[in-house]
């Protein structure tokens, strides 16, 4: 049974549920304000790769901190992480970045989680 993440969009809730099977369950809803007005959001997953890939991959000595709000720049970071990875990444580590970058384009104030929107289990 996978468990999955969801964000509220009346109130910006986030939540985990334990899902049977892959189907969202007929009777989800937010904890916080009881909409059924959810959406499935994309998680972390835990991977076992060796540290010395982590901290080679994700070295950031070169990054100037404004080019946090630069999605190209986040691009171009995201990208060599997942070629130094190699498959440790994932086949789909392109798409993934991609789609957050697009998430953080279109909702900025949502894809980020504040300690009072994360709302735990459902």
């Amino acid at each position: 049974m996978p468990i999955y993440e969801y964000q509220c969009t009346a109130c910006a809730g986030v939540f985990q549920r334990l899902v049977r099977g892959f189907s969202d369950p007929a009777d989800l809803a937010c904890p916080r304000c009881q909409s059924t007005a959810v959406t499935r959001r994309i998680s972390q997953i835990a991977r076992v790769i060796r540290a010395d890939d982590v901290r080679s991959a994700a070295d950031i000595t070169n990054v100037d901190p404004s080019d946090a709000d630069d999605p190209q720049r986040i691009r171009e970071w995201g990208k060599r992480i997942g070629a130094s990875l190699g498959d440790e990444a994932g086949a789909d580590w392109d798409e993934v970045l991609e789609q957050t970058l697009a998430e953080e384009q279109e909702f900025p104030s949502q894809s980020r989680t504040t300690a009072s929107d994360d709302l735990g289990w459902a």
